[in-house]
């Protein structure tokens, strides 16, 4: 199995959407698809991650991304991740795979959890198409064998497609005004604890971009002081990050204070930022949102980006699942 047979086996799991927007897509999902590929088997690598996590598993190939036989004659390429850097939270990620995404492709790849066990994995993470479907659409629904539970949506648009949409209402009201990655996270994490209080569940959703997540933003111009008639009111921040299949920016970090929260300025902040990115005809704007997170899900929807695919928790039966 070469390369380009995994290439091949991924483009059934890559969204129609995607295929829409870009010629270019099958390049640019080999491209996404080659660093994870380069770690199949790399021992050294393996080891790095077993000295950083700390668990008692020795052989370094376990830790490594790993090419796996199943009993019908598929495969699979998967590897061993933890939620959060939780050791709590073992699950294995995969990467790509010949099984085709329906029921019983889903189903069939609950095998690969067996190759997993010395780390007692609470279930599988899958990279689903999700072509013009909401969050409801994904949220706990059944297939054969287990249960399918949304982890991350990724919302996507064509930056070209956003320049075109009408100004939001107070568009003409915001302004975005550089700022550098250390005042930044200080702001980030203000507004953060400032929302916590009406939503206890926002550390399960998202956490506040540091310094260090901000500075790629910073180093490409794209980490912004939102205003609001020259007052401040949050952060936006995207950074050049090529997924999927497509090509473009993704979002850092969008975050509005109490004052300015509900009145249409995040989407005007959005349609500004589409604005200061260098963009190609083909780039997308990007990111990803935990479903729970109807704020920001709203926003992004009304700034016109769509739901294109999902990181989803697939638990076959036996197997405890990811805890909300």
């Amino acid at each position: 199995m070469t390369n380009a047979d995994v290439v091949r086996a991924a483009e059934s799991w890559t969204s129609p959407q995607i295929k829409e927007w870009s010629t270019e897509w099958r390049t640019n999902l080999a491209q996404w698809l080659e660093p994870s590929l380069a770690l199949v088997g790399d021992a050294e690598w393996g080891a790095q991650f077993r000295d950083m996590v700390q668990l008692p598993v020795q052989d370094p190939l376990a830790w490594a991304n790993q090419r796996i036989k199943l009993s019908d004659g598929h495969w699979a390429i998967a590897g061993i991740r933890f939620r959060g850097q939780d050791v709590e939270k073992p699950f294995v990620d995969v990467i790509a795979t010949s099984l085709p995404p329906v029921p019983s492709g889903l189903a069939a790849l609950g095998e690969v959890l067996t190759h997993f066990s010395a780390f007692s994995p609470l279930c599988l993470r899958v990279n689903m198409p999700a072509p013009e479907k909401g969050p409801q659409a994904l949220t706990a629904s059944n297939v054969a064998a287990g249960r399918a539970t949304p982890d991350l949506l990724i919302v996507a648009r064509p930056v070209a497609e956003m320049l075109e949409q009408s100004a939001a209402g107070r568009y003409d009201e915001v302004s975005l005004a550089p700022c550098d990655s250390a005042a930044a996270e200080a702001r980030v994490a203000a507004i953060y604890d400032e929302l916590k209080p009406a939503r206890p569940q926002l550390g399960q959703w998202a956490t506040p971009a540091d310094a260090d997540a901000l500075e790629g933003a910073a180093d490409e111009g794209l980490l912004f002081d939102i205003r609001v008639n020259g007052t401040s009111a949050g952060v936006v921040a995207a950074e050049r990050d090529n997924a999927y299949g497509f090509t473009g920016f993704c979002m850092q970090e969008i975050v509005l204070d109490s004052a300015h929260r509900g009145q249409q300025i995040g989407v005007a902040a959005l349609q500004r930022l589409c604005r200061e990115l260098p963009s190609a005809p083909q780039d997308v704007l990007w990111g990803h949102i935990h479903p729970g997170n109807v704020p920001s899900l709203r926003n992004a929807q009304e700034s016109g980006r769509k739901v294109i695919t999902a990181h989803v928790w697939l638990t076959p039966p036996g197997y405890d699942g990811m805890p909300e």
